[in-house]
């Protein structure tokens, strides 16, 4: 059974006997159409049934200011909550919000920045995987991702500091054999959590005893299982384990469920997001930072409203990090909630 399709302004110019750019105008009350072909069309409109693209209108005569919001995978819950808080932020200020997703992919960045600087965008909200073009003139705020060199606005979690709270709360559990499952360290997220987890081993005098495995670019439970599966096969396993994410987190669980272990008695297991959000899901809880992906999408929508009422063309190399906080649960060896 074939699904059913919309009606285009074809099919109503073709019911109508007029050409579509007639059709058209018709259909807008130009007045360069007779009164006669305009009903002609109306009811030609109402009998199939067809309603126009408000969207592609408002967005060829900039009748509604829009914003572009850019994101790897829209499926991450993480990027889900950001973007859902800075599209409330944004909506409230009078703008419409196009979401556009790229597969991490650094080709279908550079084209989703292409079509809203062809549409005219008022602005852009990016979480980079690398195709931002600084050719481009729109006004664009990162967020979570960003491109260093770029001389504009970001907002960021503290990705070193967080990783720094869970190497030193497991060392002072005792741990020494820690192991990390990270992103690729391509994105601002992935290198700066790596460098924060070597910076805290180095600190803590543990720099040789450490561990690191990175995911694939994807961040997949299925990458982190396959490296925490590795870890546990080896002589000289590690006693502790740090999930760079919280895909990477119920990975790393099923690896560790899988080789009959338990957490925290037989392995200790932190996470830099809560792979449970929602609680009561995961049996222990896994202790890891609060999380902050609605806070990072008010603060970044919030932060391209005032580019957008500055100056125009004015550059701001303003940087918002949001500071970590560790929510302490079972599966470090503490009480916990």
């Amino acid at each position: 059974m074939t699904a059913p399709t919309h009606p285009r302004l074809a099919d109503v110019a073709a019911a109508a006997k007029v050409s579509a750019s007639t059709a058209s105008r018709a259909l807008r009350e130009h007045p360069a159409v007779s009164p006669r072909t305009r009903r002609r069309v109306k009811a030609a409109a109402e009998r199939l049934g067809y309603e126009p693209n408000r969207m592609a209108a408002a967005l060829r005569s900039r009748t509604s200011p829009f914003v572009g919001i850019v994101v790897p995978d829209i499926t991450f819950p993480f990027f889900a909550f950001a973007v859902k808080a800075a599209q409330d932020v944004l909506e409230q200020a009078g703008y419409q919000v196009l979401v556009m997703n790229t597969d991490r992919q650094a080709g279908q960045e550079r084209e989703a920045l292409r079509t809203l600087l062809a549409h005219r965008a008022n602005g852009v909200l990016l979480a980079t995987s690398g195709g931002y073009d600084f050719g481009h003139r729109l006004p664009l705020v990162f967020f979570a991702n960003f491109e260093p060199g770029a001389d504009l606005a970001r907002v960021a979690l503290s990705n070193r500091e967080g990783v720094r709270l869970l190497v030193e709360h497991l060392v002072g559990h005792g741990h020494e054999r820690i192991a990390y499952i990270g992103g690729t360290p391509d994105v601002t997220s992935g290198g700066e959590r790596l460098a924060g987890f070597d910076e805290a081993m180095a600190a803590a005098g543990l720099a040789g005893r450490s561990v690191v495995r990175i995911s694939d670019d994807s961040w997949s439970p299925a990458s982190a299982a396959s490296a925490v599966t590795e870890l546990l096969s080896g002589p000289d396993r590690p006693t502790a384990l740090i999930a760079g994410g919280d895909r990477l987190a119920l990975g790393a669980i099923q690896a560790i469920k899988r080789r009959g272990l338990r957490i925290p008695q037989d392995l200790a297991l932190v996470s830099f997001q809560d792979p449970d959000p929602l609680g009561g899901v995961l049996e222990p809880p896994v202790t890891s930072l609060l999380g902050q992906e609605r806070e990072l999408g008010r603060h970044a929508a919030g932060l391209l409203l005032a580019v957008l009422a500055g100056p125009v063309g004015e550059p701001s190399a303003l940087e918002v990090r949001l500071p970590a906080t560790l929510v302490v649960r079972r599966s470090c060896g503490c009480a916990g909630e």
